[in-house]
């Protein structure tokens, strides 16, 4: 099992690459390098709510359903939406459907906002 402050840095270094590559594939045009940035941004953000659900006491979620399971149980309000919008925009129409929306460069940041606030939780 992966302890909570291994997902804290997997998440941050996913975010790192991931924004990175995002911003490198717009720049050169690069699809690919962007749709993979999405991904690795979303990941970012499972990898800091696994962290919080581990810091709970509970086990690593096994879907994603059961990450929103538990978030709400635990009434982490502001995590679920940007995890909806993490996952519409990022996974569902940056990486699989290769389709950049105006909401991406958003969501994005939202999930840096989301690492530090679980950061900030899981260090108390």
């Amino acid at each position: 099992m992966v302890k909570v402050s291994e997902h804290v840095e997997n998440s941050l270094k996913f975010y790192d690459l991931g924004s990175r590559e995002y911003e490198e594939g717009g720049i050169k045009g690069d699809l690919i390098k962007m749709r993979e940035g999405c991904e690795k941004v979303f990941h970012a953000y499972v990898e800091a709510v696994n962290a919080l659900i581990q810091k709970y006491g509970l086990p690593e979620p096994d879907s994603h359903e059961e990450r929103w399971r538990v978030l709400n149980e635990k009434r982490e309000k502001e995590l679920i939406e940007i995890g909806d919008r993490a996952f519409l925009y990022l996974h569902v129409f940056g990486y699989y459907k290769s389709t950049i929306r105006p909401e991406v460069e958003e969501t994005i940041k939202d999930v840096d906002k989301a690492i530090k606030y679980v950061k900030g939780k899981v260090a108390k």
